[in-house]
């Protein structure tokens, strides 16, 4: 097939907005460019393009801006495009979330530099081969959500809290990649996709966060025209922060290169075990399909809507119950005028790797559950994408608390939403053609099994299944 690769800056003025916080940022200056970073593949008449932007997410206007853009430029449907946020909590203007609000003209200039991105990436196509592979990284995300005496849930409750009992969920190590190599062996650029929360940096300057060292670490070994598009997995309630492990806190640069450093480096390990020319005479093929949910929100109880407006009176200060009693007011005006949302589910088909999006922060459990059900052993889960419906928590998190099914706008849809997407994304993902070739590219020393299937022996040495 024709692989392209290509992006653009979309690093904003100093002075704008951080997102990702209960208070505004307001940046200082630039760590690393923010990027919209764009692949594009095509054989015959199909063309798939798939995105990633540096911000911590991406309101579906934006994303129907670029499409229609693209489309009317070089022919890309607008449903066979995918746009997904690498949810830096160090990006741009992007969201409305607690004190931070969306700039209008930066998401316009977004949704330019995004189709621009696709339309060089496009240009900049050449026959290439690609491989698919995976490989384990466990050392660096960590269920965020800790199990309390008393048996409810706490959302980071801090480090080695003297009332958390175990982790109350799982991780998803597996890392998948899909590389590209010209017909003259040079490098063009790679799909990463991992789970974990870009919150690694905070501080007032824009980064991409760990995602950058994740860059930097490709780069270094595969050359400085190397692109890699980083696509976050379901990682709701996944970060970089061990709660129960003690060590000091996992914030900061030195810990934004261990993390994307690590990620780079197994990212590699999966690249050099590639063999790139097993597809070589085959005709791969290319797919998408999409399914629009219209999913009901939460509504805001009376008695809560008027304790909150009381609340929002009796005080100035920004702390925290202040500004969820601001999210409840602004959410009830919202469900006022959309008492419905909607959550667009994407799934892709690249030779043999089946790639399946979710728009919202899509907690791990339901990661895992959509890849043990795909047809594909290959599979990809990415989160982020192609608009935001807030976090979607499993059924347990509500009954057990915690910050993610705190009901503001972040958090808005109703128990049974993450139930739905799962079905929608296993219903889209064995509509796929099944193609037919079925081979996997396998690491050196490392074996892969079916998803939802129990690992193999491995001469007396126990495996870490580690949930999935």
């Amino acid at each position: 097939m024709e692989v392209g690769f290509a992006c653009a800056d979309i690093t904003p003025p100093l002075g704008s907005v951080i997102p990702g916080g209960f208070h505004p940022r307001f940046a200082t200056g630039v760590h690393d460019p923010l990027l919209a970073t764009a692949a594009v593949f095509s054989e015959g008449n199909v063309k798939l393009a798939i995105v990633s932007v540096d911000a911590l997410s991406i309101k579906s206007s934006i994303v129907a801006i670029a499409r229609s853009i693209a489309e009317e430029r070089i022919g890309i449907p607008k449903s066979h495009i995918l746009v997904a946020a690498t949810h830096t909590h160090n990006g741009g203007p992007i969201a409305d979330a607690f004190l931070c609000e969306a700039d209008k003209d930066y998401c316009d200039s977004v949704a330019k530099a995004i189709a621009q991105a696709i339309i060089e990436a496009h240009e900049h196509r050449r026959h290439a081969l690609i491989a698919c592979g995976f490989g384990y990284e466990d050392t660096v995300a960590f269920n965020r959500r800790c199990v309390m005496k008393d048996g409810t849930q706490r959302t980071h409750p801090g480090k080695l809290a003297k009332d958390a009992v175990a982790i109350a969920g799982p991780i998803d190590p597996r890392l998948g990649v899909i590389a590209a190599v010209a017909d003259d062996g040079a490098f063009l650029g790679c799909i990463v996709n991992y789970a974990c929360h870009a919150t690694v940096m905070w501080g007032s300057e824009f980064s991409a966060d760990y995602i950058h060292y994740v860059r930097e670490t490709i780069r270094a070994v595969m050359g400085e025209q190397a692109h890699v598009v980083y696509l976050n997995g379901a990682c709701g309630d996944v970060t970089q922060v061990a709660q129960l492990i003690p060590r000091e806190p996992e914030v900061g640069e030195k810990w934004a290169r261990r993390v994307g450093g690590k990620i780079g480096a197994e990212a590699l390990k999966v690249i050099f075990g590639m063999d790139f020319d097993a597809y070589s005479t085959e005709v791969l093929p290319l797919a998408a399909s999409s399914k629009v949910l219209s999913l009901p929100t939460r509504k805001v109880p009376l008695q809560m809507l008027e304790q909150a407006k009381r609340l929002l009176e009796s005080s100035d200060s920004w702390d925290t119950e202040r500004i969820y009693a601001r999210e409840l007011v602004l959410l009830d005006e919202a469900n006022k005028r959309e008492p419905m949302v909607n959550a667009e589910i994407m799934a892709m088909l690249i030779a043999d790797t089946a790639i399946v999006s979710f728009p919202c922060e899509y907690f791990c459990q339901f990661g895992l559950d959509v890849r043990r059900a795909s047809p594909y052993p290959s599979t990809f889960i990415v989160s982020c994408a192609n608009g935001m419906v807030g976090y979607v928590p499993t059924e347990e998190a509500f009954r057990t608390g915690g910050y993610e099914p705190r009901l503001a706008r972040s958090s808005k849809l109703m128990p049974d939403a993450g139930a739905l997407m799962r079905e929608a994304a296993i219903e889209l993902l064995r509509a796929l053609p099944k193609p037919a070739l079925r081979r996997a590219t396998k690491l050196p020393n490392t074996s892969y099994w079916d998803a939802g299937s129990s690992p193999p022996s491995c001469s007396g040495l126990e495996v870490n299944h580690a949930g999935g």
